[in-house]
């Protein structure tokens, strides 16, 4: 018995488990993900090496956030484990499905007890439904393409059947692009919008992991096409977009979770731009280095953001508004932790990830025509994003833990739970060296950097850039120390100089949406629209949010509409139904 489906086995049982005994299930859940993590380091032998580490990736986000549900899950009633353990369930099905059906299979039981936890004690279901809607968008894609996958190859199972063309990859991806929020989807904000109400576990479980299936289905289909200029070009637009205008999405939200929302998306683009330039490209060494960009980031992204929601879980708040004054010393440091790698800044696993995105793409500014410029192009404006994205990080560790987290609102062992987190994104930096191809690690005896402590950047047999974490580490903690030696108070050297307020007097406080104001006039052409009645101004709405929840709620009325007057158990027409059903399938099997 293959050992993996022992995980399914402990995740299935922990589903209704959860229904009575709420710590128990989340303990199965721990326990299912382990035993998946040490398989996968232990080597499964049945996907490819780019694959294998996605199920790693996965798991350590969900025992993270199944550590943290246990004390935070229990003024949520008892469906939101049972329905929690059903999510993880959808995922490791989609991470070991063999066919295209599984795979389908495993993305609608990770979708449907989503739904559920987004409505969970809510008063309106405006957000579960509009999850919903865009969550059936991402499963009519990925059929199509599978049909038209399957039309070429003559069989079920992807892993070893190679496509000729590019087109189930570019349908596929447009489902896969849909349940990550990708533009043109995250103009309407469906995505930080339903994450932003769910409750903080599941928007933890759901921008870290679920989103996370989405770039394993492209990665696994990508794997098998063969290169295609046009749609590398495509990916490559879309996520450099996508970067750009989630990061400033991100700067101004006021909403913590929607900000987060809006942060996994910009993560999602950077994976998405890379993941272009690896289509757009021919066979090469700068090929197999972007596979190493995908994992490493993915990884980075999915630790960083489960940390990211469990701190703001610990709030019990939803808007930097309402978070009042106090400090927890283990909850800041691993606030600090978590935002850094978010930043793109070292020592942590998402500055590797940063640095390693960005030479990918001045790399491929050495490749000739088009290829080129468009590399040139996608590096200077992600590398832009990315000091939004900084900006965005330093608003969340201001003004919602470093100013304050509601007194008596969070248990000791969310604050430990969210250190750990912090603690495991610099491990991962140390430990890179092993996540990545052996092609690209080597050292330089010379300088005391010896062989396999530092990654190669290289599109050819030279090396581009060199890094090595452990010796970046080293640094930063030796440079900090004399920075503390030199500038202790104690020592009576530090000088002290009038803080900078945000430009507002000292006896007023600077709100995190002053500290946004300025890119906020910048977008509000385009961003917000203001509803009036005659001269005088009603409210203020963001625009994309009113779209999106109108064609939402018009789609329901629709579906309403066509379940009482043709679904109405009338028989004469389910006969038109079976006919009509019928004769497409007769027409789409003709085809194909």
């Amino acid at each position: 018995m293959n050992p993996v489906y022992f995980s399914l086995l402990i995740t299935a049982v922990a589903m209704p488990v959860g229904i009575w005994w709420r710590k128990a299930s989340y303990a199965l859940v721990i326990a299912g993900s382990l035993e998946m993590a040490v398989f996968t380091l232990l080597g499964s032998g049945n996907l490819a090496y780019p694959l294998a580490y996605f199920s790693l990736i996965a798991s350590i986000a969900w025992i993270l956030i199944s550590i943290f549900s246990m004390t935070y899950s229990a003024g949520y009633g008892k469906w939101l484990t049972p329905l929690f353990a059903m999510t993880v369930f959808g995922m490791m099905v989609i991470l070991e499905s063999s066919d295209y059906v599984t795979f389908i299979i495993g993305w609608e039981i990770m979708s449907i007890p989503a739904y559920a936890s987004i409505g969970l004690n809510k008063e309106h279901w405006n957000a579960a439904y509009v999850f919903m809607v865009f969550s059936e968008i991402s499963t009519v894609f990925l059929v199509i393409g599978a049909i038209f996958a399957v039309q070429e190859t003559g069989t079920m199972d992807f892993r070893f059947q190679s496509l000729t063309s590019d087109l189930p990859l570019l349908l596929i991806a447009i489902g896969c692009m849909t349940k990550m929020g990708i533009t043109p989807f995250m103009i309407s904000e469906w995505l930080p919008i339903a994450h932003g109400n769910a409750p903080a576990n599941d928007s933890a479980l759901f921008s870290a992991t679920m989103t996370l299936m989405g770039v394993f289905g492209i990665a696994r289909i990508m794997l098998l096409s063969p290169s295609s200029i046009y749609l590398g070009f495509f990916m490559l637009a879309v996520g450099v977009l996508t970067v750009f205008f989630a990061a400033l999405f991100a700067y101004v939200s006021e909403n913590m979770k929607m900000l987060g929302g809006f942060s996994t998306i910009e993560n999602n683009g950077s994976i998405l731009a890379a993941i272009g330039l690896y289509v757009a490209l021919g066979e090469g060494v700068l090929k197999t280095y972007l596979l190493a960009v995908i994992m490493i980031f993915a990884l980075a992204h999915s630790v960083a953001k489960t940390g990211l929601f469990i701190g703001i879980g610990t709030t019990r708040k939803e808007n930097f508004s309402e978070v009042d004054s106090s400090k927890n010393s283990f909850l800041t440091l691993g606030w600090f932790l978590v935002t850094m790698s978010l930043s793109g800044l070292l020592p942590t696993i998402g500055g590797l990830g940063t640095w390693m995105l960005l030479e990918s793409f001045f790399m491929g500014a050495y490749q000739y025509g088009l290829i080129g410029i468009a590399s040139v192009v996608a590096g200077s404006m992600i590398a832009l994003a990315e000091g939004l994205a900084s900006a965005s990080m330093m608003k969340v560790l201001s003004f919602s833990q470093v100013h304050g987290h509601p007194k008596g609102s969070m248990k000791n062992s969310e604050g430990y739970v969210l250190l750990s987190t912090g603690v495991i994104l610099i491990l991962l930096f140390v430990l890179a060296n092993f996540l990545i191809q052996p092609q690209f690690i080597s050292g330089l005896p010379s300088v005391l950097v010896y062989n396999g402590f530092t990654i190669q950047s290289k599109f050819s047999a030279a090396d581009f850039g060199l890094i090595s974490p452990l010796y970046v580490l080293v640094i930063i903690i030796f440079f900090a120390l004399a920075a503390y030696l030199v500038f202790d108070r104690r020592k009576g050297k530090l000088r002290i100089v009038p803080r900078w307020n945000g430009g507002v007097d000292f006896d007023q406080y600077y709100t995190s949406f002053a500290y946004a104001s300025n890119i906020r006039l910048m977008l509000k052409g385009i961003l917000r629209t203001r509803i009036r009645d005659g001269n005088r101004q009603m409210s203020v709405v963001d625009v994309f949010w009113f779209a999106m929840q109108s064609f939402a709620s018009g789609y329901r009325r629709f579906a309403r509409q066509f379940a009482y007057r043709v679904m109405n158990s009338s028989i004469t027409w389910y006969m038109i139904y079976m006919i009509v059903a019928f004769m497409l399938v007769l027409i789409l099997a003709f085809v194909i």
